[in-house]
């Protein structure tokens, strides 16, 4: 399998999140099946979050590849053709739900 580094950041849930540097770098085994690295990185990565309704986006080297409702609970990508260069960097941007 091949080894890549990935740099993960994320928006910050509340107030007191907002202390923490999201910002974190790892190394990992590129899954065949580019999709499943995002669901395992999201899965591990982002917090549980209280309540319903709230959803993350996931932009991958600045590109806005899916949608993840809830705690990981659903996961939409926006497309098949993935692509993670040897570095490349991960952003999820956190929507709170809205009532």
């Amino acid at each position: 399998m091949l080894k890549i580094k990935i740099t993960l950041t994320r928006d910050s849930v509340c107030m007191g999140d907002d202390v923490k540097d999201h910002k974190k770098v790892i190394s990992v085994d590129l899954e065949s099946i580019p999709h499943k690295t995002i669901m395992k990185i999201a899965e591990k990565y982002l917090p549980n979050v209280t309540g319903r309704g709230h959803t993350w986006n996931c932009v991958l080297n600045g590109n806005n590849v899916a949608v993840i409702n809830g705690n990981c609970e659903k996961i939409t990508f926006y497309t098949d053709a993935l692509t993670f260069p040897d570095s490349s960097s991960l952003y999820f941007k956190y929507h709170s739900a809205t009532y």
